[in-house]
């Protein structure tokens, strides 16, 4: 394998991680961390209620959208860096 294949690979795997972390993370995290409590809350004093949105804690968020973008971005830079002769 050359370096333009490599390099290619290398790039098709960043992309692809980016992908899955905007999908399964971090779209989800968007809307947690941009909640208004203002408009996503009804208090009565003693008592709140929240509509805020939960933190993207399951487990195909995580590993699907935190793991595997790890996972392939290493694989990219190992892979488009190639072997050291």
């Amino acid at each position: 394998m050359d370096a333009t294949q490599r390099r290619t690979i290398g790039l098709a795997a960043y992309a692809i991680a980016l992908v899955l972390f905007v999908f399964f993370f971090g779209r989800a995290f968007w809307e947690w961390a941009s909640w208004n409590e203002k408009n996503g809350t009804l208090d009565f004093g003693l008592v709140k209620f929240s509509s805020r949105p939960p933190f993207p804690s399951d487990a195909r968020s995580v590993l699907v959208g935190l793991v595997m973008p790890i996972v392939l971005v290493a694989f990219g830079r190992i892979l488009g860096r190639g072997r050291a002769d």
